[in-house]
């Protein structure tokens, strides 16, 4: 942490200024729009249902950045107006729900189209154009998964964002004002944001949030690939504890024969909220972020490339670590999924009910929208009803009217 603040402050100080000043402005700007967003929710939807979706502020802060900079962003605005029309399409997820197969292809749609907006090149064949939509289509739905199963904690999305938001800013050279702009306001989204959802049950990016930010990362992937802008190598290190803890619960899963589709309990973060109740669950996040980074400059002393040393530091750090942290701070019964075998194998009522029980809990804790919250108090009054049903049969068999 220590080198990022010193990367940071050796700018030029009248530089420093107009970043500092951007920074305040646009994070005053979450603040007051966070403010009439919870409003206008409650006022249409109550105030039992926590507001969500909030996620499509960081494109237009970004487009009304450009707008206002035409020198600095303007070959951008394209891409945050289409991330942010496809935040706007992915709200309705938010609000009344869409089925997977729907959000799936949104998302492939939207990566595909970013891609050919972004990385597409008159050198390009046919068939080489074909393979790279798809496979920047695929990339999209899977960041946006990604993305979308790290979206379950109090300020858990909202770090990601900020720490994404410092690599760019620190990270790029003076010359690129783009990222280093989008490196500030990603970070003014992020603490602005994060006044909010350090509060439970105050405002959620929703699962529109999780899209703009796996679009986001795609927009500095493809830049990347094609060379278009220089994107700091240091944000493989934001990614690989998310990549690893998606990857270990789909193990998982896979194991238990788990519908993929369905919510899942078991990712590390979730583990640690739910067992002591604070910010904890940050960080593993954070500590995984510099050491990846701070392993891979010791890596690059012996003439490794940078993106080498970094996929290196996180392949060989992010497991171990990670295992680590599952082992001393996750249940014991869920380091390897055995509270779902537990579940499948027991013939005890009893058993069954404490975690049919436990699984209620977490759906509500972790419910992030208004059509997942209806959904479940929907299935907690059929099981309700059921057992009334049960109950007034047994009375009518023991002769009870």
């Amino acid at each position: 942490m220590l080198w990022i603040t010193l990367n940071i402050f050796k700018k030029d100080s009248l530089d420093m200024q107009g970043y500092l000043v951007t920074l305040l402005t646009f994070i005053l700007m979450t603040i007051v729009v966070g403010k009439i967003y919870i409003l206008a929710w409650n006022k249409s939807y109550g105030q039992k249902i926590t507001p969500a979706g909030f996620g499509v502020l960081l494109p237009i802060m970004l487009l009304i950045f450009s707008i206002l900079n035409p020198e600095i962003l303007a070959n951008s605005i394209l891409n945050f107006s289409i991330i942010l029309f496809a935040g706007l399409i992915y709200l309705l997820d938010d609000l009344k729900g869409l089925n997977h197969l729907l959000r799936i292809s949104i998302a492939f749609l939207f990566g595909a189209i970013l891609f050919l907006i972004e990385g597409l090149s008159e050198n390009h064949s046919n068939l080489y154009l074909l393979a790279l939509i798809i496979f920047f289509g695929v990339i999209s739905v899977g960041l946006t998964n990604m993305m979308n199963f790290y979206d379950g904690a109090d300020l858990n999305l909202a770090s990601i964002v900020l720490i994404t938001g410092i690599i760019l800013f620190s990270y790029t050279t003076p010359e690129n004002l783009t990222m280093k702009n989008v490196g500030i306001m990603m970070s003014a989204f992020g603490l602005g944001f994060g006044f909010f959802n350090i509060k439970p049950k105050t405002l959620y990016m929703g699962d529109a949030g999780s899209f703009v930010v796996a679009l986001f990362f795609l927009y500095l992937i493809i830049n990347f690939v094609t060379f278009k802008e220089s994107v700091p190598l240091e944000l493989i290190a934001v990614l690989t504890l998310p990549f690893f803890d998606v990857f270990y619960v789909m193990l998982i899963r896979v194991y238990f024969k788990h519908d993929m589709l369905s919510r899942n309990y078991l990712h590390l973060y979730q583990r640690i909220y739910l067992r002591y109740k604070r910010l904890y669950h940050l960080l593993p996040l954070l500590i995984n972020v510099f050491a990846v980074i701070y392993i891979a400059k010791l890596i690059e002393m012996h003439s490794i490339e940078k993106i080498w040393a970094l996929l290196i530091a996180g392949s060989l750090f992010t497991p171990i670590f990670y295992i680590i942290c599952r082992f001393l701070f996750v249940d014991k019964s869920y380091f390897f999924g055995a509270g779902e075998r537990k579940f499948i194998e027991s013939n005890d009522n009893s058993v069954k009910e404490e975690i049919i029980y436990e699984k209620n809990s977490y759906e509500l804790m972790f419910s992030r929208s208004r059509s997942d919250w209806m959904k479940i108090q929907k299935n907690r009054l059929d099981k309700l009803q059921q057992v009334t049903d049960a109950m007034q049969r047994l009375g009518k068999h023991a002769g009870f009217k």
